[in-house]
């Protein structure tokens, strides 16, 4: 999306799971070439999210900066979920897919964030917000409502939105606030990618130490 002071010049959504780096470029090759002289500057999420999106995308986005000479801001992605609801409730429950099980969680009212964003189980985001629901008017959405129905289906006194993605309303009103510090942005990121996690088996997978690996990818993560 190209927006200038809160106000939106373009805007295109590709549905590209697991081809982001397919297709990101030249799709933002193709928004450019007709605004060649409108890009300032770059705002991109920074997270909560799957660990390969977010860092696709920061690195994409890094690299147009370094590039054209421009800064970079970071957007945390649950916010912008929420400001894509309508405003007739009192809070709003984001729940995106976190993995099996689990998903972040962030809640928000009128004015300002409740609670930090986690990445929850589903029975710990179920209980916050069925304890919720009751007392005001609550809205969910988020991809972990699609990821698990049969866990969210049915809360007395919550309503479901089907909203997954940030409304271009919501984007450009965070770029026009957002902080351009950057390159680089650190990611937001609530809990360590799969491989992180699964790290020991992986190393020993290829002849190394979990000590040896974990260098290795400190490296790889490292700036500069």
């Amino acid at each position: 999306m190209l927006s200038a002071d809160g106000r939106i010049l373009e805007f295109a959504e590709l549905a590209s799971a697991g081809r982001m780096n397919e297709t990101m470029a030249p799709a933002v090759a193709s928004m450019l070439g007709r605004h060649s002289d409108a890009l300032a500057a770059v705002a991109c999420v920074r997270g909560p999210g799957s660990f390969t999106g977010v860092r696709l995308g920061l690195a994409f986005a890094t690299g147009l900066c370094l590039a054209r000479q421009i800064p970079l801001a970071g957007l945390d992605y649950l916010p912008l979920l929420a400001a894509s609801a309508p405003q007739r409730f009192d809070e709003v429950h984001v729940v995106t897919h976190s993995r099996a099980n689990k998903v972040y969680h962030q809640a928000f009212g009128p004015a300002a964030a409740l609670t930090k964003p986690r990445d929850a189980t589903l029975r710990e985001a179920l209980d916050i917000i069925a304890a919720r629901a009751g007392k005001s008017r609550v809205a969910l959405l988020g991809s972990g409502l699609r990821r698990n129905p049969e866990a969210f289906a049915d809360i007395p006194g919550a309503t479901l939105l089907a909203i997954e993605n940030p409304a271009p309303e919501a984007l450009a009103a965070a770029a026009r606030t957002a902080r351009f510090e950057g390159p680089p942005v650190e990611a937001l990121y609530l809990r360590g990618s799969d491989a992180e996690e699964n790290l020991a088996a992986i190393a020993k997978g290829r002849g190394l130490t979990e000590a040896e690996a974990r260098a290795r990818m400190d490296r790889a993560l490292r700036w500069g």
